[in-house]
């Protein structure tokens, strides 16, 4: 039946076009909950409903498509309009179908009220309509239930796969940060044992050291030279240069307070005979010679002071032997550029440089170095080294306690014998005159035996100490001294000493016994005048032997 045939049959009038467009626009919402509502292509509208949940189905019609001569597509009924058919029975069952749950009801009733009064909806839906109906209704309400039973089980699955992803996920990531922290650990064993082999290897080298350098020849001349060097650093480091800005003194003569009160004889100096040629200072292979020198600068402020304390220190390898040489301060003696003076002179007048030439012009010896101390340093050493064992005698130690020579006067407190002296007491022994010492001696004589008395002390103190404990005073004395040895010259000095292995001194003093004139002045000055060339052959053999 075409539609143009439907219309001629059943003229429903406007009014229920637009009610039956209305009820089916809310039939067609209602369906969003459960399928599409998108009508596309040849889709006819089913009024076949679940009754659950009263959604319309849309099929797709396209096997069940009648079309006019026209072109025009047709709808069909699947279940209650099989035969396309507009009657009263079509329009019933239609209006049937959709009334299966409570929201289409409304479309019922709007449609029996407008609904020409034909008694077409007023008939009764035939019994085989209304099972299969029924059938339907309930296929797709199963459909809807599996349907929701499917979408369930997918979303437990989807859950169920995320909550394993999400394990999954996290093993991994453990796993991972495990695998990481194994690494690390691994490489920190192994950075752990190279350190551990690197400090075993160490320790191997440093025992094969100790024991090579402890236990052998080569190993002790090796570690002798380490040590050797190492002094020397600190001996070129921690001692005084003899730069100085001080002018050169004039050519006076200085009288001293024992010159003042001297009653001596006054000869002409231009009677001295002095010898034909000057010496040219002799050194031999094997034999060092240094200058150990004390000055007194008391009242001299920043000037260079005297030297009353003149001793040259040898060193003869080729002997093996240490000698000690003192050279008495009041020697009359040639200082080049100068008139003829005492010897202490001459380090005032124009420094070291015209000290080493008077003695090598008037002894022939070349000196190799120098130090010096100064009265007030000197104390202090001695003060390091913790005092000096002194054997007084009972003259000197009246005298020491009678006058200022300590100058300390708490310290005035000596005795006759041997005793420990501190630096203030050893300094007032040193400048003694007018006492005999131990030896016999007396004035210049005796305080130059005194001298060597001192040094002789120091050197036993010296042996007393450990090799800490020098290294410890070493570095204390060192900023005290004056010095133009250089590194390299003091350790061949100290390796010399060390090769030797002598601990006895040998002492001389200049100019000898009957080797010169004393008790006369020259120029106000008491002074002694020596047989140089005697003197030199005693000092020479002396110090370089036969």
């Amino acid at each position: 039946m075409s539609k143009g045939d439907t219309h001629d049959d059943f003229d429903f009038g406007p009014e229920f076009e637009m009610n039956f467009q209305k009820n089916i626009d809310n039939i067609l919402k209602l369906d969003n909950d459960g399928t599409d509502d998108a009508v596309k292509g040849d889709l006819k509208y089913q009024p076949d409903r679940d009754e659950n949940s009263g959604s319309v189905k849309l099929e797709d019609n396209n096997n069940n498509m009648n079309t006019t001569d026209n072109g025009n597509e047709k709808l069909s009924d699947v279940n209650s309009l099989n035969n396309a058919s507009t009657d009263k029975e079509d329009v019933d069952n239609s209006l049937k179908e959709a009334s299966l749950d409570d929201e289409n009801n409304s479309f019922q009733d709007n449609l029996k009220e407008n609904t020409p009064n034909t008694g077409i909806l007023n008939e009764n839906p035939s019994a085989e309509n209304l099972t299969d109906e029924k059938s339907e209704s309930e296929d797709a309400s199963s459909e809807n239930v599996a349907a929701m039973e499917l979408a369930a089980a997918g979303e437990t699955l989807d859950e169920t796969l995320s909550t394993i992803s999400d394990s999954l996920a996290k093993q991994i990531s453990e796993e991972l940060q495990n695998l990481e922290a194994e690494q690390k650990k691994k490489k920190k064993r192994a950075r752990m044992m190279k350190v551990q082999i690197g400090i075993m290897a160490g320790l191997l080298v440093l025992l094969g050291m100790a024991c090579f350098l402890g236990f052998t020849k080569p190993g002790n001349e090796l570690l002798l030279k380490m040590g050797i060097n190492i002094v020397g650093k600190i001996w070129d480091a921690g001692t005084q240069d003899f730069t100085d800005n001080t002018d050169v003194e004039e050519d006076v003569d200085y009288l001293e307070e024992e010159d003042l009160a001297s009653t001596n004889e006054e000869i002409d100096p231009d009677t001295i005979v002095w010898p034909d040629h000057p010496g040219y200072g002799r050194q031999e292979e094997g034999v060092y010679n240094i200058l150990l020198l004390g000055e007194e600068a008391i009242g001299s402020g920043s000037a260079r002071g005297r030297t009353d304390l003149i001793i040259i220190a040898t060193l003869n390898k080729n002997q093996k032997s240490i000698k000690l040489t003192s050279l008495m301060r009041d020697l009359l003696v040639q200082i080049p550029g100068y008139k003829d003076n005492k010897l202490n002179s001459a380090y005032e007048k124009g420094g070291i440089d015209l000290l080493y030439e008077t003695i090598a012009y008037n002894f022939n010896l070349r000196i190799d170095g120098c130090v010096l101390v100064n009265f007030e340093n000197f104390e202090k050493i001695i003060d390091l080294l913790g005092g000096l064992e002194i054997t007084l005698t009972a003259g000197e130690a009246r005298y020491l306690n009678s006058t200022n020579y300590i100058s300390n006067p708490k310290y005035r407190n000596v005795k006759e014998g041997k005793q420990l002296m501190n630096g203030n007491q050893v300094l007032g022994y040193a400048r003694i005159r007018k006492r005999a010492t131990i030896t016999g001696n007396n004035n210049d004589y005796g305080r130059t035996d005194r001298h060597r008395i001192i040094l002789n002390a120091i050197f036993e103190k010296y042996k007393t100490k450990s090799e800490l404990e020098l290294v410890s005073i070493m570095l204390k004395v060192l900023p005290l001294v004056k010095t133009d040895i250089d590194s390299k010259t003091f350790e061949k000095l100290i390796s010399t000493f060390i090769e030797m292995g002598t601990m006895e001194i040998e002492q001389l003093r200049i100019p000898a016994d009957g080797t010169f004139t004393d008790n006369v002045k020259v120029r106000g000055m008491d002074v002694l005048i020596p047989d140089l060339t005697e003197n030199i052959k005693i000092l020479h053999e002396f110090i370089f032997g036969n």
